[in-house]
C-alpha cells in the first residue's frame, strides 16, 4: 500500500445474544485491534435488527453506514472493512454495495472477501484438523442461501473430498443438500449415528431450531440418531486466524485486486 491504513472497521451480521456476540465475534475484532495497535478501531453490523436487540441489552454498535459516517468524521482516509462472514450471501451482497457507495469518499476503502472466497483451502485444512478422522461421519451444517447461488460451499465440500475427508459431509439450511438429505443419504449408505457441527461462526438462535427439529426427524422420519456439538466457530481461536491472516496480508503489503475490493 502506497500510504499507511489508518482505521479499521470490523462488520458482522452478528448475533442477538450478547454473550455470544462477544465470544463469536466482539474478541475477533479486540485481537486484531492488539495485534495492529494504532490504528483508529470501530466495529459495526448490517442487521438494524440486530442492533436494536443487542442494544435493549445494553450493548450499542452502529450500523455501517453509520460507521463510516465516524471514521470519515474523525478524519480517516484510509479504512480496511474486515468483513467477519463466512460465505456470499444477501448480507454479503449488502455490505459490498455499502462499501461502493461510500468508496468515493476515502482516499482508500478496502474491503476483505467471506472466508471461503479468499481462504478456501485454508478453511478446509482448519476444519480438517478441528475434526480428527472418524469412522462416524459429520454433518457440517451451513446457513447458505435458498434463493442464490451456494457454489462457495460446494467447492469446500470438493477440496475436503480432495483431503481425503469423506466423513466430513456439508448440508444447507438453506439450499443442498439440505439437513434431511444429507441424514437420509447417510442412512443409506448404512450409518445409524453421525455428529453435528454448524458450520457458521455462530449458530445463534438456528441452534436451538435445529435440535428441536432433529429430534423430530429422527424419532419420526430418519432412523438417524444425530450428536449435536456447541462449538462455535467463530469462538475457536484457529478459525478466529483464518480472519486474521486476511487483514495482515491487507495491511502488511499490497493487496491483489483479485483478492480484495479495492
Amino acid at each position: 500500500m502506497l500510504k499507511k491504513t489508518d482505521a479499521l472497521l470490523t462488520v458482522a451480521f452478528g448475533t442477538a445474544e450478547v454473550q455470544r456476540f462477544d465470544r463469536c465475534f466482539a474478541a475477533l475484532h479486540q485481537t486484531a485491534v492488539q495485534r495492529f495497535a494504532g490504528l483508529t478501531s470501530e466495529m459495526a453490523l448490517t442487521s438494524p435488527r440486530i442492533q436494536a436487540k443487542l442494544a435493549r441489552q445494553g450493548m450499542a454498535l452502529p450500523l455501517v453506514e453509520e460507521a463510516l459516517a465516524s471514521l470519515q468524521a474523525s478524519g480517516c482516509r484510509r479504512v480496511v472493512v474486515l468483513s467477519l462472514f463466512f460465505a456470499n450471501g444477501k448480507e454479503w451482497e449488502k455490505l459490498g454495495a455499502q462499501i461502493e457507495s461510500w468508496r468515493s469518499r476515502f482516499d482508500e476503502l478496502i474491503l476483505t472477501p467471506p472466508l471461503l472466497t479468499h481462504s478456501l483451502t485454508a478453511c478446509a485444512q482448519t476444519l480438517s484438523e478441528l475434526f480428527p478422522v472418524s469412522e462416524k461421519p459429520r454433518i457440517l451444517l451451513g446457513h447458505g442461501q435458498s434463493q442464490g447461488c451456494n457454489d462457495d460451499y460446494s467447492a469446500l465440500q470438493q477440496v475436503l473430498d480432495d483431503l481425503h475427508r469423506s466423513d466430513l459431509r456439508i448440508a444447507l439450511l438453506h439450499g443442498e443438500p439440505s439437513l434431511m438429505q444429507s441424514m437420509n443419504a447417510l442412512r443409506m449408505e448404512g450409518c445409524r449415528s453421525a455428529s453435528l457441527n454448524f458450520l457458521m461462526l455462530c449458530a445463534g438462535h438456528h441452534a436451538a431450531e435445529i435440535s428441536a427439529s432433529v429430534q423430530n426427524l429422527t424419532t419420526e422420519e430418519v432412523s438417524l440418531s444425530l450428536d449435536i456439538s456447541s462449538m462455535e466457530l467463530g469462538a475457536c481461536p484457529d478459525f478466529q486466524q483464518l480472519f486474521l491472516t486476511q487483514l495482515d496480508q491487507v495491511l502488511s503489503s499490497p493487496p491483489v485486486i483479485s483478492d480484495f475490493i479495492l
